[in-house]
């Protein structure tokens, strides 16, 4: 269960940022330090979302729920991190107990993290334990994530992991690098990048951390079975009569084919899966998917210049259809739809 895969992995990170086989994904971390988000807008602009879930031993976020429950309506992929105060294995041990109590109604695709570092001064106006403490924090909260089924992470910024938290005992979790540069130059496997806290993007105001992932996170946590997401393998295919064929057009990937039919890119895994891809980052024009049917409704957001003939043919249904499942929304005139009504895709 713990994170780390092979021990080349900076090498890795080198040949996939000159165009190897896996696309980096592009995200940002946020708190409620950045407000409200208007996720709608965010959502065209990232890979994924890391959302903090509380501080301290235990402090929830003022908008962890917020920002959960709004990636989850957008369909943005996301992952958790608790900013640690603890000093001792006993405020880690509130801690990890406290993070666990908020995340439990959800099931990130992206890791679960300790954010270890000192940017406040808290930790050196109150003792400031020795590294080998600091050891233990991590490793203790780390492992009581992964009982509870969790994909283990650990963020933390350059200093800290060359020079405090540098052990063994932690080789076998991921890392997340913070390091505000042009390019990393920590040379141990790390998962995750933070390159900026001075990131624009539109729908946040103000500054918002930036990162890239290196790894392919939801695939990788589905077929390990944690973050009580329904394991790869396990995933039932549904009988000959309850897909629909699609022909992968020029520039389609198995993200955007996801978002076109299920209105989320999070669930291309489903794709891969019914059709036995090995790698989801190879597809290629002109082949033929088989589009798993969902017996659950997926919802679309109307955005300014939609039309409902245009929504139904992005999810390869007939207008009638879809106006029919609709017209309590919608209202008599089907030609007539409003920016933010929720349309029922089946």
């Amino acid at each position: 269960m713990r994170g780390q895969d092979n021990d080349s992995f900076f090498s890795l990170i080198i040949y996939y940022s000159k165009g190897g086989e896996f696309m980096e994904k592009r995200g940002i971390d946020i708190s409620s330090h950045q407000g409200i988000i208007d996720f709608s807008k965010v959502k065209s602009q990232v890979d994924f979302v890391m959302i903090r879930s509380g501080y301290g031993f235990y402090h929830e976020d003022l908008m962890f729920k917020n920002n959960a429950d709004a990636c989850q309506k957008y369909g943005i992929p996301y992952g958790f991190y608790h900013y640690s105060y603890a000093t001792n294995v006993e405020d880690a041990k509130k801690e990890v107990e406290g993070m666990l109590q908020s995340i439990k109604n959800y099931q990130p695709s992206y890791p679960i993290v300790i954010d270890m570092e000192d940017s406040d001064g808290y930790k050196k106006e109150h003792g400031n334990p020795s590294n080998e403490m600091y050891v233990e924090i991590c490793s203790l909260f780390c492992k009581e994530l992964e009982k509870a089924g969790y994909y283990a992470m650990i963020y933390a910024n350059l200093d800290w992991l060359q020079n405090r938290i540098h052990s063994t005992k932690l080789d076998g979790f991921d890392k997340w690098l913070a390091q505000w540069s042009s390019a990393p130059t920590y040379q141990q496997p790390f998962g995750i990048w933070q390159y900026s806290s001075s990131g624009k993007i539109d729908g946040i105001t103000g500054n918002v951390d930036m990162d890239i992932a290196y790894k392919d996170y939801p695939i990788i946590i589905r077929k390990k079975g944690l973050n009580h997401l329904e394991k790869k393998d396990s995933i039932e295919k549904p009988n000959v009569d309850s897909y629909i064929t699609y022909t992968i057009e020029k520039g389609d990937t198995l993200w955007n084919i996801s978002e076109k039919f299920y209105g989320t890119s999070d669930r291309y895994g489903e794709i891969s899966n019914y059709n036995n891809i090995t790698d989801p980052n190879k597809i290629y024009q002109g082949e033929i998917l088989k589009i798993p049917k969902v017996s659950s409704s997926v919802t679309y957001i109307v955005k300014k210049g939609d039309t409902l003939s245009a929504i139904a043919a992005k999810h390869h249904i007939n207008t009638f259809e879809l106006y029919n499942q609709n017209k309590a929304v919608i209202g008599t005139n089907p030609n007539i739809i409003r920016p933010g009504q929720i349309l029922k895709i089946k």
